[in-house]
């Protein structure tokens, strides 16, 4: 049965890893290149040649993790010594543990490295003068060493790092803490430093955590209900809790948002946070002194502030340090903050990157991986993936049914609220359908909603072409923005002089002005036979009136 870990399963294997923007990797032949899957680079001040070292880690295919470059902080590769390896070295003991994720703290030069593997290990080795790495001591390492005591059993999801400190989070939604804890950042109530995993409890306590994010000395937990909290270093309120504390917090408060805001992704730079909504908005509050925020001033931020709606839709968001950026649904990237020397106090479209990975090179706001398709908020293996498939429809396992002309499509929320913001919202708001287990669909045909429903399941547009425009309507209606732009390629085939008129309505109805344009262009030279039909004469007389007057222009 899907349990609720698939929220946050780590993404398998997809497209190539672009590393043109990292030169460290350019003396690596074409051929390994290929088979990176997963990267992060190191840098570390060299005051002497007023320049940057850089070193790199990365994980092949064939399941192999290799170091590269300057060997910073004293052994940061993991590989038991403190010399350079201009040529890639390769870290046993992490080979052969299927490493599915790569983190690192936030300060260049005094770095502690995480690797987690797909059974939710996790190994630390570098910096460890605050018990950040997790072990029990404060000592520093130089190989990667399995972190146990309070983890031992648990499946470790996602790691956090901020300067001194570390975050945990494990598949069943609880949030473990260790590391410096001076400005309560650990959020245990108290300002003890710990080295070995500590559970964040407090108003954490019974709730289900999906992501989590550091500042450089302050913590955030996004929780499945959509809410923010935070803790640690909270000078003049740039954790934008609710109850303001101007001091250091050392307990997880919720942040304030705004009415029936939901939040679906968190990320920060030193002192700033970006949240992505599940209505695809990026909100920002903390520090803004190089207009991280985006909000046109220098001035600092202590309420979650919604960016220009003028980019639309985002469906994915990134910070670094003072900078902030983000891609929008259409591939465009905007940034805003400190970029190129000089900030940006507002979104500005960049034409010269296509990734967000790109926007920082040659640092990283994130491990490097395949490009991935962001429309899809989990991502499977081939197992995985059948299991969905044989999933779908089936009444032993799902936990939601929905009614359509009688019969019933058997579905499992926590996929439908992976996948679409609106499910997100019905089911984990405070809708009546998020306690109810049955809906009646009564607007559509149960045909479309059942092939609107697969696609949740097989990313693929099964459905007969006179269902489609259905579909493209329930795409729109629920905010599916991929599956509406399937639709609406496919419907372009299928325009006749007899459907012509009808889908002109709904595009026109939809405001989905290129499928409209298409049609229209359709009917222009088909007039004649497109005026007769009886489609046309169905046609609400708005629209009627609207499409003449519009021909009649074309006609001049």
């Amino acid at each position: 049965m899907l349990t609720r870990y698939l929220q946050l399963v780590l993404a398998g294997a997809m497209s190539q890893i672009r590393l043109e923007k990292w030169k460290i990797f350019d003396s690596l032949d074409d051929q390994v290149k290929r088979s990176i899957h997963l990267a992060i680079v190191l840098k570390q001040r060299n005051d002497l040649m007023d320049s940057w070292k850089y070193s790199a880690l990365y994980v092949t295919e064939d399941d192999e993790v290799f170091g590269m470059g300057e060997n910073l902080n004293n052994g940061c590769f993991g590989t038991g010594d403190k010399v350079p390896h201009p040529e890639p070295k390769r870290i046993d003991v992490l080979c052969g543990k299927n490493i599915k994720g790569l983190e690192h703290s936030k300060e260049p030069s005094i770095y502690a490295i995480y690797a987690i593997s797909s059974i939710g290990s996790v190994f630390a080795w570098g910096e460890n003068s605050q018990g950040q790495l997790g072990l029990g001591t404060r000592k520093n390492t130089l190989i990667p060493t399995k972190i146990t005591k309070t983890l031992v059993g648990k499946k470790v999801v996602q790691v956090a790092c901020g300067t001194n400190h570390t975050l945990a989070l494990t598949s069943d939604g609880q949030v473990f803490a260790f590391g410096s804890n001076y400005y309560g950042q650990l959020g245990l109530s108290n300002n003890i430093d710990k080295s070995i995993p500590a559970k964040v409890d407090g108003s954490l306590a019974g709730r289900f955590v999906i992501a989590i994010a550091c500042q450089r000395n302050a913590s955030l937990a996004l929780l499945d209900s959509g809410e923010v909290f935070a803790w640690g270093w909270n000078k003049n309120n740039i954790l934008a809790l609710k109850v303001p504390n101007n001091d250091n917090q050392n307990i997880p408060l919720d942040v304030l948002r705004l009415e029936r805001e939901m939040f679906s992704k968190i990320v920060c730079g030193l002192y700033h946070t970006l949240a992505l909504s599940t209505d695809k908005k990026v909100y920002a509050w903390g520090n803004n002194s190089n207009g991280q925020i985006g909000d046109g001033t220098k001035n600092r931020v202590t309420i979650p502030t919604i960016i220009s709606s003028a980019i639309g839709g985002v469906k994915d968001i990134a910070a670094l340090s003072c900078a902030s950026a983000a891609l929008t649904e259409t591939n465009e990237i905007y940034i805003w903050g400190f970029h190129g020397d000089q900030d940006i106090l507002s979104p500005t479209i960049n034409y010269l990157f296509t990734t967000l990975d790109e926007v920082f090179a040659p640092d990283i706001c994130r491990p490097l991986r395949p490009k991935e398709d962001l429309s899809l908020s989990i991502n499977m293996n081939d197992s995985q993936n059948m299991w969905l498939e044989h999933g779908f429809d089936d009444k032993e396992t799902a936990d939601f049914v929905f009614v359509v002309e009688g019969k019933k499509i058997h579905v499992h929320k926590i996929i439908l609220i992976l996948r679409c913001a609106f499910f997100k919202i019905m089911f984990l708001g405070d809708w009546k359908e998020k306690h109810l287990s049955e809906q009646t669909i009564e607007v559509y045909s149960f045909d479309a909603f059942y092939a609107f429903m697969k696609y949740f399941y097989f990313s693929e547009l099964d459905v007969q072409p006179e269902k489609v425009l259905e579909v493209f309507c329930m795409a729109h209606y629920y905010q599916m923005n991929e599956l509406q732009m399937k639709c609406e390629r496919l419907i372009t085939t299928i325009v006749t002089v007899e459907n012509a008129a009808e889908i002109y309505e709904k595009a026109h109805e939809l405001s989905a002005k290129s499928l409209e344009d298409f049609v229209f262009s359709f009917c222009l030279k088909n007039m004649a036979a497109v005026v007769e039909s009886d489609n046309f004469k169905t046609l609400r007389d708005g629209v009627r009136r609207d499409f003449l007057q519009r021909a009649a222009e074309q006609g001049e």
